[in-house]
């Protein structure tokens, strides 16, 4: 530790800096409604431009000010705002029911101003003021699969997606459009998805190893203006032209090189265009991203994300992936899927983290040489990669690895998998549970114990964990009455005690959307089946279908094998929810 950081560990700098942080806020409270410009908080607090900024920044990250994009004046912040309401309360705060995680926070709380109203400028709040922040701060750093990095700025980023978003502009691409990216881990992904971004559109993922037929019914299903793909992926487009077909933007490669093309050429079109200055807003309701479901079912339902989900986004990266402002992290997930969309893409992009891209097939050895050569202490991972690392063995385990936390979402982890985390990787190994529809809603949170005091992390044994702040989980039975404890029935989110619940509707299927809120509006219906214990954590059973045919025929729910379904991460044993 450095004689600097020692010192402002200390004490009495602790003290120091807390004294400068509330002056900060009394200034910035005695200029409302108007706000605050830096020099007048200089000014009134007596700090010099270094601290205040950096005092400023920490309280923005906290939620206690926040800065106007346009006006650059600071404003008290929405959690300061929810911590006033609570002090003003009669009496102690009410511990809540099962199900609660927060009861005693106001919806204001989780509903940043940023991600709120109907002029919402996502390309600014993903890449620009990050740019203008510390341009040179990595967005992505790229692993190839020889083992060569390669880095993309916040501030290249910012100028490569406007020079494309002019490309995307001249082919057609506006507010609203449908844009579907078929595109391997790399940097023209993310360059893709900010220009969609800055021209108002709907960023679509496909993964890779998708079909033909199920690209082709995605393409046409949302309406695709363009897509962007690269020469070995282009074949898998559809040959016969629809009605009004998609225009073709592919990144050169060898295959693309070699041979004559009418598609639009990704890089060459993009050194040549100028960058498009402007920069597209939305509504908090509007879609800004569209996933769909497994390509395993006969109809994908179409998913569309709005901006206003953002919120629930960045409260998951915080509090259910532990993510510090030291920490390295890794999302293993392919953002093809909703997992790696949401957490290893947008959500990174949002805090102004580094996404970790490493490409080819999955391979333990290549995963081990990640997390040691980055120093990855944030890494969140599907079931099967956990799985493919235990079957390895531990001499496949280096000696040294940073980690501090792992996550993986999609199933129950059996214990085996938990022990052998915790004894070989010396990390706790913690489970999500979420769906595509939602994004992730309960967690096993780290360094909180059963009683809610900091300590090592305890998941229940065999529990999804609890739900997450900004959600009101419940259990429901058969006729839409929320159940007791311990008693069995589907898992469903209270939609108006959840200020971070965005899902309204399937794009192309109101009937399945109907049954999703079957018991009303107030309720959304996860087709998971589970009973909550005492303590609030939920304890998964398996599908809804399966369960009712195992009641019918007699068998307890406890002792039929579990369903395979399907959450954000691809295939799993819960959270289908379909």
């Amino acid at each position: 530790m450095t004689t600097s950081s020692a010192t402002a560990a200390s004490p009495a700098g602790g003290t120091q800096s807390l004294e400068r942080a509330i002056a900060l806020l009394r200034a910035v409270a005695a200029r409302a409604p108007d706000g605050a410009r830096l020099v007048e908080l200089m000014a009134a607090a007596g700090l010099s431009k270094p601290t205040a900024h950096r005092l400023l920044t920490a309280l923005a990250r906290e939620g206690l000010v926040r800065q106007d994009e346009r006006s650059r004046r600071y404003h008290l912040g929405p959690e300061l705002a929810a911590l006033g309401l609570i002090a003003a309360s009669p009496g102690p705060a009410p511990a809540g029911a099962p199900g609660e995680a927060r009861p005693d926070a106001p919806s204001s709380a989780f509903l940043r101003p940023e991600y709120r109203g109907g002029a919402i400028a996502l390309a600014q709040l993903l890449c620009d003021r990050h740019a203008r922040a510390g341009g040179a701060h990595p967005a992505l750093l790229h692993e190839s699969v020889a083992g060569q990095t390669t880095e993309l700025s916040f501030a290249r980023l910012a100028q490569d997606s406007a020079r494309f978003a002019s490309v995307l502009a001249g082919l057609g691409v506006g507010r609203g459009d449908r844009v579907a990216v078929l595109l391997p881990k790399g940097p023209e992904l993310l360059i893709a998805a900010l220009a969609i971004w800055r021209l108002g559109g709907v960023y679509t993922p496909l993964f890779t190893t998708y079909s033909p037929a199920a690209i082709s019914f995605r393409l046409a299903d949302s309406g695709a203006r363009a897509v962007v793909t690269n020469g070995f992926l282009s074949r898998k487009l559809p040959a016969a032209p629809d009605a009004r077909p998609p225009a073709v933007v592919t990144v050169e490669d060898e295959e693309v090189l070699g041979e004559s093309t009418d598609a639009v050429l990704f890089w060459s079109a993009l050194h040549t265009a100028a960058p498009a200055e402007h920069v597209a807003r939305y509504g908090e309701d509007e879609a800004f991203l569209q996933i769909y479901t497994s390509e395993a079912e006969a109809k994908p339902l179409g998913v569309g994300v709005p901006v206003k989900a953002l919120a629930g986004i960045e409260q998951y990266m915080r509090v259910g992936l532990d993510l510090r402002d030291d920490d390295i992290y890794w999302n293993m997930a392919d953002p093809g899927w909703a997992y790696g969309a949401y957490y290893g893409l947008v959500g990174p992009l949002l805090l102004g983290r580094t996404t970790i891209f490493c490409d080819g097939p999955y391979d333990v050895r290549q995963g081990y040489r990640m997390l040691t050569k980055f120093g990855v202490t944030n890494l969140t991972a599907a079931p099967s990669q956990v799985r493919a690392w235990h079957r390895a063995g531990p001499l496949q385990v280096p000696h040294k690895l940073a980690l501090r936390i792992m996550s993986v979402v999609g199933e129950p982890l059996p214990p085996e998998l938990i022990t052998w985390a915790t004894q070989t990787l010396k990390v706790p190994l913690l489970d999500q549970y979420g769906q595509r529809e939602t994004g992730i809603i309960i967690v096993n949170r780290y360094g909180i114990d059963r009683s809610g005091r900091d300590g090592a992390p305890q998941p229940d044994a065999g529990s999804l964990g609890r739900p997450m702040p900004g959600y009101r989980i419940v259990v429901l039975d058969q006729d839409g009455r929320e159940a007791p404890v311990g008693g069995a029935g589907e898992i469903a989110i209270d939609t108006e005690r959840s200020p971070l619940f965005w899902f309204e509707a399937y794009s192309n299927d109101a009937e399945l959307t109907a049954r999703r809120f079957r018991h009303g509006p107030r309720y959304y219906l996860t087709g998971d089946w589970a009973f909550m214990d005492a303590d609030g954590a939920i304890h998964y059973r398996g599908r809804v279908s399966d369960a009712v045919l195992m009641q019918q025929s007699g068998a307890p729910a406890e002792t039929r094998g579990e369903a395979a379904g399907e959450v954000l991460g691809g295939r799993a044993a819960a959270g289908q929810g379909r």
